[in-house]
């Protein structure tokens, strides 16, 4: 690994790289887990460099609350792009993204978003503003209760998800159920 001391400064570069280290750290171990140090030492800079991207832990968690919520963003915008069907949309992206099990892309942003909302509700805020934002600018197509229902079925299903005790193979067919109760008129 290069020497932190000396390594050529690129600043947008390591700034993101402890971010992207932050967030798995903070999908991984949660809140607890994350200490300036350990995300120093993964990033590869001192913690006088990570100290100056961000001022104290709650800087970089609000950083990677940020983040994960800007990428989320953009992978619900492309899932919902790809999908024809008007109603339901930003439902069914919400399910698929809920029960994502890639641990490399949205699965750990995910969970690392569930982490921090589980576990501080100072940060829980950023996620709340980003879901109602969500929920307005869809409203004219999920704001029904049945839409609404699925939702917060996809939630408990993730918890089971998350606590290890679901059968993957019952979740992918409730995942499957609850996708198909997202169209208009599903019997």
């Amino acid at each position: 690994m290069d020497n932190p001391y000396k390594r050529k400064k690129e600043p947008e570069r390591v700034r993101q790289r402890i971010l992207d280290v932050a967030i798995q750290l903070t999908a991984d171990k949660g809140l607890s887990g994350v200490s300036l140090q350990a995300v120093a030492d993964l990033s590869g800079v001192t913690k006088g460099g990570l100290l100056h991207h961000f001022q104290n832990k709650p800087a970089l968690i609000r950083a990677v609350v940020s983040t994960v919520l800007q990428r989320l963003d953009q992978a619900f915008d492309e899932y919902m792009a790809r999908d024809p069907e008007p109603y339901g949309r930003f439902t069914r992206a919400f399910i698929h993204f809920t029960l994502q099990r890639d641990v490399q892309e949205i699965g750990s942003l995910w969970t690392a978003i569930s982490m921090v909302m589980l576990t501080d509700q100072a940060f829980n805020a950023q996620w709340i503003e980003w879901l109602n934002g969500r929920l307005v600018l869809h409203a004219e197509t999920d704001s029904g209760i049945e839409l609404q229902l699925l939702r917060c079925a996809a939630d408990g299903l993730w918890l089971t998800m998350f606590t290890g005790v679901d059968d993957p193979d019952e979740t992918q067919r409730l995942e499957l159920e609850m996708m198909r109760r997202t169209y208009r008129n599903a019997p």
